[in-house]
């Protein structure tokens, strides 16, 4: 059986093929597993590689092998979809699943380095709009000054930190402020 699969990762016993000659995939292909059962062999890439017309030459004698062979690309060519469709192969085409956006803290960080008021100001407006808790912005501020050596602003944000839980007024906009003065 063969199978070919654009997209995604398949779990089997992953062939070297760069590494096999054809008369030792025909080999594999036609011969009975040790304790019998049927195989299942994954070759990544193999058909839009360099060797991609002799596999195509070999998909005969892996459709008749009673192990399944799996092919896995990034994208199929007509050709190739041809020729496997013309041996009875399963066609499977997984699209890749979007990322959703997710706000990277370290912006914060790096505008602080910078001493960049303006992109500090922007980078702290985003992380509250995405939900991230002062206390955690103001460590990873705390943790940029001690790793730039700035004594004085490490200690800034230590005390801004402490004088949030004094009362001396909400975290979020302690550090705005201190955006500002930078």
């Amino acid at each position: 059986m063969i199978k070919a699969v654009v997209g995604k990762n398949i779990h089997g016993e992953e062939l070297k093929w760069a590494q096999l000659t054809s008369e030792e995939l025909v080999s594999l292909a036609s011969t009975d597993a040790l304790f019998g059962g049927n195989q299942t062999f994954v070759l990544e890439g193999a058909l839009n590689s360099e060797r991609g017309e002799e596999f195509v030459d070999l998909l005969e004698v892996f459709a008749e092998s009673p192990h399944t062979f799996v092919f896995v690309e990034e994208k199929l060519l007509k050709a190739e979809t041809e020729a496997l469709t013309k041996v009875g192969a399963k066609i499977e085409i997984v699209k890749a699943e979007k990322k959703e956006y997710r706000f990277d803290n370290f912006g914060v960080a790096e505008a602080l380095g910078k001493k960049d008021k303006k992109n500090l100001w922007l980078a702290l407006m985003a992380s509250w709009r995405a939900g991230e808790k002062p206390e955690a912005v103001a460590g990873l501020m705390a943790w940029k000054a001690r790793q730039m050596k700035d004594v004085s602003l490490s200690r800034k944000l230590v005390s801004l930190y402490h004088d949030s839980h004094r009362g001396a007024g909400e975290l979020e906009l302690l550090l705005e402020r201190f955006a500002l003065k930078l």
